[in-house]
């Protein structure tokens, strides 16, 4: 026990680490391991603990892309064959073959080609007084004497149905 307190590593420490890493949140974790939600922040903001973090993120990280580059080639030959003789229900196997193909860097590259429409100085000036146009027949419509704008009393008489009975 006395070789984890020198280090600062308790066997604490490594189980909240491992809840931490499961996802779990840090009340449940407090709860497993029998300490106030307080503490656990507290264990979590310490400089071992984040180091270790990381290192267990990175040994993570290098086994998933392990287990990718082992299974590229076979990827990729699973590609071809879809491609020389492949049917419509092959596509799960080809998009999880691409997929595989991505992950050890192998995804194309995307590229966004955008235009921009230059416009002329006649068009701008057009442009100009047409939004002018709208503008003021806009404010025409808005005003209160306008001949186009229903008051209440007019819009009621004109949309409710009279009665038959």
């Amino acid at each position: 026990m006395a070789k984890y307190k020198k280090s600062g590593w308790t066997p604490e420490y490594r189980k909240i680490l491992i809840l931490h890493q499961e996802g779990l949140p840090v009340k449940e974790i407090a709860e497993k391991v029998n300490m106030t939600v307080k503490y656990v922040y507290e264990i979590m903001k310490k400089d071992k603990f984040l180091e270790k973090k990381k290192e267990l993120e990175t040994k993570i990280i290098d086994k998933a892309r392990a287990v990718f580059e082992e299974h590229a080639v076979k990827a990729a030959k699973r590609i071809v064959q879809i491609a020389d003789r492949g049917k419509a229900e092959d596509r799960i196997k080809l998009d999880a073959s691409k997929e595989v193909l991505y992950q050890v860097g192998m995804k194309p590259i995307e590229v966004i080609e955008t235009r921009k429409r230059e416009y002329t100085p006649e068009e701008l000036t057009s442009m100009s007084k047409t939004l002018i146009e709208v503008e003021e027949v806009a404010d025409r419509l808005a005003a209160r004497d306008s001949k186009f704008i229903l008051n209440n009393t007019d819009a009621k008489t004109k949309t409710e149905p009279t009665s038959s009975t």
